[in-house]
């Protein structure tokens, strides 16, 4: 059941963004630092909505090797303060009175 809903909900994606790049083939020229650059409309959207996506995931990928980093730092901390604990257990008391 559950594939068949992701099923129908890509081809009702499918069909809207057919739908979206034949009503916008007009032509948009787009003026950048090297030149220029003649695209359809719909290409030109399709192209800056992925160029977002992979800036995105790029930005979610550094954040999360940071915060692997973090942990792992953080769980050989933890590791280091349990054996110092650990080992001041077994030390015997001495009392000097």
């Amino acid at each position: 059941m559950r594939k068949i809903i992701f099923l129908l909900i890509f081809v009702l994606i499918f069909l809207i963004s057919a739908a979206f790049a034949a009503f916008n083939m007009d032509a948009v020229t787009v003026n950048y630092y090297f030149g220029q650059l003649t695209l359809p409309l719909s290409a030109l959207l399709v192209t800056a909505m992925l160029a977002g996506v992979v800036l995105g995931a790029i930005v979610l990928l550094m954040a999360t090797l940071k915060l692997r980093y973090e942990n792992r730092r953080l769980q050989h901390k933890l590791s280091v303060s349990e054996q110092e604990i650990n080992s001041l257990r077994i030390l015997p008391i001495k009392d000097s009175h």
